[in-house]
């Protein structure tokens, strides 16, 4: 190696020598354990072993079967007015909606000749009195037969008794209302010509009302007479009504139904009645739903439940055997687990599937266990079910599909206040 000239020489002892070749061998092992460390995948997560789960709380008011109908509203006391004869309308004093008293006049017919006809049917029974009792004071003196007088004594009768039915027919010719009501429809107009028995106006009483709805034939028949008689006779509540989309139901009771199926399907026509609300209006002709407690009816009242349909499912092993997941506290937290159930409100679930409040975990602990359950039937508010469950009893309703024996969960509950 050449120097410049004046440079001084540069030494390198081995101790130097060996200390860079560490640094290097040190910086070289960093950066190789950096390199793995980013090459590495990143740890999974532990799996939660204690999963929070959503509980429906069976209960005795919440095991009945309640089948929905749709029905009609219509007046417990309805009648279509008319005439027992034809004639035009001369007077037609009523209108839809106006009250009416017992015995006030409705509408009034034509009555000229009806009139007439009175008058006649008059003259004809004077004649027939007075020749009557004239025959009467001959037959006492002898003047006359015996046949002479029956003669006149016949025509004498037949004569009253055409007056009395002239008078009936001038009757006929006004319209008066039977008992105090409100006029619901008047379809016909003054001066018009009516027929014989055709509606001239529809009165109702009101008070009461009945709702009219159809029922399937299964469900008729499998209806215990004497609960549905003692339905009509108790206050036992067997059926409800609803009007429009308002959450208020009215108990009804049952007061008759057809013998015969509807033309046209298998149903029977049924009749509900209640007293009319007073904080809705409701008049004939508007539409309600009926519910009716079919375990009730139908003398089914124990091992009955209703549960959302997500809260019935099968397991890999059975797959044709349904069965629910109810919750089974610790021993040590089973008042704690009861002290929920009665303070916080479980939820179930909307309609639209969106919980509502924001959920905490309750500090109760427990394990799931399946019981075996035979689906009886399906309602518009989910799985009508039978097994070995009773009141009390706490069901999983959210992930109950991915539910195993003997997994540790605790329930979800609302916020209070929420």
């Amino acid at each position: 190696m050449k120097l410049r000239p004046g440079a001084k020489p540069h030494l390198r002892t081995p101790f130097a020598w060996r200390g860079g070749r560490v640094l290097q061998l040190f910086a070289g092992l960093v950066l190789a354990l950096g390199l793995a460390a980013c090459s590495e995948e990143e740890a999974p997560l532990e799996k939660q072993k204690v999963h929070p789960v959503k509980l429906l709380s069976l209960s005795d008011e919440g095991g009945g079967v309640i089948q929905r109908y749709p029905g009609v509203v219509e007046a417990s006391e309805r009648s279509n007015l008319s005439f027992r004869i034809g004639g035009e309308l001369r007077e037609l004093k009523v209108q839809a909606g106006q009250e009416v008293e017992k015995g006030e006049l409705i509408a009034r017919l034509d009555d000229r000749d009806a009139r007439s006809e009175l008058n006649n049917a008059r003259s004809s029974f004077n004649l027939a009195q007075a020749t009557y009792k004239r025959m009467k004071y001959s037959v006492e003196k002898g003047a006359i037969s015996r046949a002479r007088f029956d003669e006149a004594q016949a025509e004498f009768q037949s004569a009253q008794a055409q007056y009395s039915q002239a008078q009936d027919q001038l009757s006929y010719t006004y319209l008066k209302a039977p008992y105090d009501g409100v006029i619901a429809r008047v379809p016909v107009d003054n001066y018009q010509v009516v027929a014989a028995q055709e509606t001239i106006a529809v009165l109702q009483q009101p008070g009461q009302i009945d709702v009219i709805f159809n029922m399937p034939e299964r469900q008729v028949r499998a209806i215990d007479r004497e609960r549905a008689e003692a339905g009509r006779l108790e206050d036992a509540a067997l059926a409800w009504v609803r009007f429009g989309s308002g959450e208020s139901r009215y108990p009804a009771r049952y007061k008759e139904h057809d013998t015969s199926a509807s033309e046209g399907s298998l149903s029977y026509e049924v009749t509900l009645t209640l007293p009319e609300p007073q904080d809705i209006t409701v008049l004939s002709g508007m539409s309600a739903t009926v519910e009716l407690d079919m375990q009730q009816l139908t003398a089914a009242t124990q091992g009955q439940w209703r549960v959302p349909i997500e809260a019935v499912v099968t397991q890999e092993e059975s797959p044709n055997q349904a069965v629910v997941w109810r919750y089974v506290p610790k021993g040590g937290d089973a008042q704690a687990s009861e002290s929920i159930n009665n303070d916080a409100t479980t939820d179930t679930g909307s309609d639209d599937g969106k919980s509502e409040g924001k959920q905490q975990e309750a500090g109760a602990q427990g394990t799931v266990e399946a019981v075996p359950v035979t689906v009886l039937q399906a309602t518009g508010e989910g799985l009508v079910i039978t097994g070995e469950l009773s009141a009390g009893d706490r069901l999983v309703t959210a992930g109950a599909s991915r539910m195993e024996a003997g997994e540790p969960v605790r329930p979800w509950v609302k916020e209070a206040g929420l």
